[in-house]
């Protein structure tokens, strides 16, 4: 277990051992953004064991910030327990597209799987920065005026404009190579820049970002290479060892 500092976590660290020893230590409304990707259950590896959601919301919707994004991870059919299991936060979610698809051994049986879910919680409409595409077409777009629709809904006017911008605001399904030959050090071990374009979306440089299930230490590299400050949790040693072993790596560098 990482020391502690007068029994506060510090910021830039990976913290081996239960997220809920952790989490009642850490200050109320302290982190701008929470990104894990939880244990889905849906394996037999001894890491894959469903946490208790009741408990760890009432420890999130805590250390999260009003204006604070929570991003959880999930697939079918843990996706629909992790969306029912606080309707109140839970708004949309993104679909990360993979290029490697996984199932094949049941490709017979059901299409392989594909994607995954990433599901976005708030309490109050949170930092959002959307990050654009570029390199598009100019396209003409139909234009319906305010007065043309007050003045008759039969007679209305269309006009069509130029939108005069090769940028695009992003879709809700994103598409990234899952990186399985450039770095495997878990399971379900997640692209870094997957992880960088929802840190940049729900956070600014600076912001605090919290991962409770660390696994490999992917969170944690992001957001190094985001410019944004974390803390990380691991239970597994095995993973935090590969973890702590990593991010020392890229901070010797920084």
């Amino acid at each position: 277990m990482r020391d502690l500092n007068n029994g506060e976590l510090e910021l830039n660290r990976i913290y081996h051992g239960d997220c809920f020893n952790f989490l009642p230590l850490m200050k109320e409304k302290s982190v701008d953004m929470i990104f894990t990707d939880l244990p889905f259950g849906t394996t037999q590896a001894k890491w894959d064991k469903p946490l208790d959601l009741d408990k760890l919301w009432s420890q999130y919707e805590r250390v999260i910030k009003d204006n604070g994004a929570i991003l959880l991870f999930a697939q079918a059919p843990f996706d629909k327990v992790l969306a029912a299991s606080n309707l109140k936060m839970f708004r949309y979610e993104w679909v990360w597209e993979k290029t490697h698809a996984t199932g094949h051994l049941n490709s017979k049986k059901m299409p392989m799987k594909a994607h995954e879910q990433v599901l976005v919680f708030y309490k109050n409409l949170p930092t959002y920065n959307p990050q654009k595409t570029s390199g598009h077409k100019l396209k003409s777009v139909k234009v319906t005026s305010r007065k043309s629709i007050e003045s008759t809904i039969y007679n209305k006017h269309d006009r069509h404009v130029d939108y005069a911008s090769t940028e695009r605001y992003p879709r809700s399904v994103v598409k990234f190579a899952s990186d399985r030959q450039k770095l495997s050090l878990h399971e379900t071990q997640k692209p870094e820049k997957l992880l960088e374009y929802f840190i940049r979306t729900y956070s600014n440089e600076g912001d605090v970002v919290l991962d409770t299930c660390a696994g490999s230490g992917s969170l944690a590299a992001a957001c190094i290479n985001s410019n944004r400050r974390f803390i990380c949790m691991e239970k597994d040693e095995y993973h935090y060892n590969v973890s702590v072993e990593r991010i020392a790596g890229i901070q010797e560098k920084e």
